[in-house]
C-alpha cells in the first residue's frame, strides 16, 4: 500500500470513532499488552557431575575413567601425558547454589537458564582461600566439558562437568 492509502484509511477510522463518541457511545477499549517485569517460570532443576582430574608430566597414562572423554585428548589438556580422576561427585543443579569440595578449596554452582535450544547456562564460583572466581557456561545435556584450573608447566588440575536434565 502507498502511504497515501494509508493516510486515507487512518482518516477513516479516526472519522467513525470520532463519530462513535459524538452520538453518545462510550469509548471502545482496546487492550494494551502487559509491558510489566518479566516474570520466569522456577528453572526445573537438574544435575552436574563434577569430575577433578589431576593431570600432570610423566608416563604414567590415563585412568580408565577418563579414557571415553574425547576432549582431554585435544589442546590444551593433550599437553598432559599422565591423568588421573581425583573424585566424581553428582549434584543437584538449581537456583539454589550446591557446593562441591575440591582438592584446594570449593567450587559453587548455580543453574541460571535453560535456553530454549535445551542448554543449560551455569555459574560456578571457585574459592580458594580468600580468593575467588566466577565462571560461567554452557553445556549441552550429557556432553562434558572441561576447564583447566592451577595450571603450571608439569602439572594442572582439570576440572570437567556433566549436565543431566
Amino acid at each position: 500500500m502507498t502511504a497515501r492509502v494509508w493516510t486515507w484509511s487512518a482518516a477513516v477510522v479516526i472519522a467513525a470513532g470520532v463519530a462513535w463518541a459524538q452520538q453518545g457511545h462510550p469509548p471502545v477499549p482496546v487492550p494494551v499488552p502487559h509491558l510489566g517485569p518479566r516474570v520466569h517460570a522456577p528453572l526445573q532443576p537438574a544435575q552436574i557431575d563434577v569430575i577433578v582430574i589431576e593431570a600432570g608430566a610423566g608416563d604414567a597414562g590415563v585412568d580408565a575413567a577418563l579414557a571415553g572423554l574425547a576432549q582431554l585428548r585435544r589442546g590444551p589438556f593433550a599437553m598432559f601425558p599422565s591423568m588421573r580422576q581425583v573424585s566424581r561427585t553428582t549434584l543437584p543443579l538449581g537456583e539454589a547454589p550446591s557446593v562441591a569440595t575440591l582438592p584446594n578449596g570449593t567450587a559453587t554452582f548455580t543453574l541460571e537458564d535453560r535456553e530454549s535450544s535445551g542448554r543449560y547456562r551455569f555459574r560456578v564460583h571457585l574459592a580458594q582461600g580468600a580468593r575467588g572466581s566466577d565462571l560461567t557456561f554452557v553445556a549441552n545435556p550429557g556432553q562434558p566439558l572441561f576447564t583447566v584450573r592451577s595450571s603450571r608447566a608439569d602439572r594442572a588440575m582439570i576440572l570437567g562437568f556433566v549436565v543431566h536434565p
